[in-house]
């Protein structure tokens, strides 16, 4: 808490001094554009001596903003008019020999320019004369008061800001050090909340799992029903033969994963049998197939055939590397590559599925086994929660990690066959 107070603090400390320097800065930038102007004026005077003697320096006057004063060798300050003016300043720069000069607020006013600072340029004539040419500054006089305007405006602002936030901050801070109090009361409560979460995630699973078998069981009847007929009229024609019965194999295909998944949820037993890796990624890329084929992705399992075997129900395992590979195809740009690797060592083994998409944030990884939570417009967001159901029945694991320069990789990790 204390540390946070002295960041707040050094924070305003900042903003101030860098609000300082920038003030400092507008105060130098608005010096230069006064002495630019004076350049300008001298330059505008020694331009203008040859038409001294001729008397032919009116035009150079613009009533409200521009006087010529010529001031005598013997120091008298004079108008185009002849009438005598008080320019002291004038004639003190003129007699040091300097080409500019500033004029307060008041001697500008005398001259009939704005009460605003005005800027003068000097030109020697051979004779000992001076021409001065004054020009008023009020515009940008008006415009570095609105600047200063705004930039005090800008450091109150970025200094509430930080006090806002800053305040924010701390009290966020210490309602999280409340928390972390309150959570920190036992163990058990904890233990206790993490219990209620997985009967809240295993209802959820009952529940879809429930309706969905429900939803598919008449269409699926229906299916098996239409394959049937065709398979019976198919009279001998081998390729009828062929599609209808393969209807038939996956509407069972579905009907098993589907009543797998029910009997997941509600915890019944499942049967396990040792299998090898190999087979579950080949069988696995074999129904996804023509989704990869459609979307342009290449899949490119990588499983090597010494690969330990492991212990699993294999359907329901074969159901979670088809949820991993659809949201990888789904990541992918047309073109791109999936590939599925299977690493082990002598504790567990890894089916590893990553793509090279955009990846996923820190935040919507640490989301993405939570039932419905999905970032695709159209997505059911059970697809990982099922996977991670299914690894968690096998003893194991998913992990959701981005990969570098881009891509997600996603894993399951079980107990070899040995462990299981």
């Amino acid at each position: 808490m204390i540390r946070t107070r002295w960041l707040l603090l050094s924070m305003i400390v900042a903003v101030a001094a860098i609000g300082v320097l920038a003030f400092i800065n507008e105060r130098r930038r608005s010096e230069a554009e006064l002495a630019d102007l004076a350049r300008e004026q001298r330059a505008v005077a020694e331009a203008a001596l040859p038409r001294l003697a001729s008397g032919t320096l009116g035009d150079l006057e613009k009533p409200g903003m521009t006087r010529v004063i010529v001031i005598a060798a013997d120091g008298q300050a004079r108008a185009l008019d002849g009438a005598p003016v008080e320019v002291p300043g004038l004639v003190a720069a003129a007699k040091r020999g300097s080409r500019i000069s500033r004029l307060d607020r008041d001697r500008a006013s005398r001259l009939g320019l704005p009460e605003r600072t005005a800027m003068a340029g000097l030109a020697p004539t051979p004779d000992g004369q001076t021409i001065a040419i004054v020009s008023s500054a009020a515009d940008q006089r008006d415009r570095d008061l609105a600047g200063q305007q705004r930039l005090l405006g800008s450091i109150l602002l970025a200094t509430g800001l930080v006090s806002a936030f800053g305040g924010l901050a701390l009290a966020r801070q210490k309602q999280q050090l409340v928390l972390e109090r309150e959570l920190a009361v036992t163990d058990t409560a904890r233990a206790r909340d993490n219990e209620l979460e997985r009967l809240s995630r295993a209802a959820t699973m009952a529940a879809v799992g429930s309706g969905v078998a429900h939803e598919l069981s008449t269409p699926l009847g229906v299916i098996v029903g239409r394959a049937e007929q065709i398979l019976a009229r198919a009279a001998g024609d081998e390729r009828i033969t062929k599609n209808a019965q393969a209807i038939l194999d996956e509407a069972q295909h579905i009907d098993k994963v589907v009543r797998g998944l029910l009997g997941l949820a509600r915890g019944a037993p499942i049967a396990m049998q040792d299998i090898s890796p190999r087979e579950l990624v080949r069988e696995a890329a074999a129904l996804v197939d023509h989704r990869f084929s459609r979307a342009g992705v290449t899949l490119l399992p990588a499983v090597s055939a010494d690969a330990p075997p492991i212990r699993c129900e294999p359907l329901l395992f074969k159901h979670a590397l088809v949820n991993l590979l659809l949201n990888a195809c789904e990541a992918s740009p047309r073109g791109s590559t999936v590939r599925v690797e299977v690493h082990a060592d002598a504790a567990e083994v890894a089916f590893i599925v990553s793509d090279e998409g955009h990846g996923i944030t820190p935040e919507h990884a640490a989301r993405a086994k939570e039932p419905f939570f999905t970032t695709k417009g159209e997505g059911t967001g059970l697809g990982l929660a099922i996977a991670n159901e299914i690894a968690t029945t096998h003893r194991g694991s998913l992990q959701i990690v981005a990969r570098a320069p881009r891509g997600t990789a996603v894993s399951i990790k079980v107990p070899g066959a040995a462990r299981a």
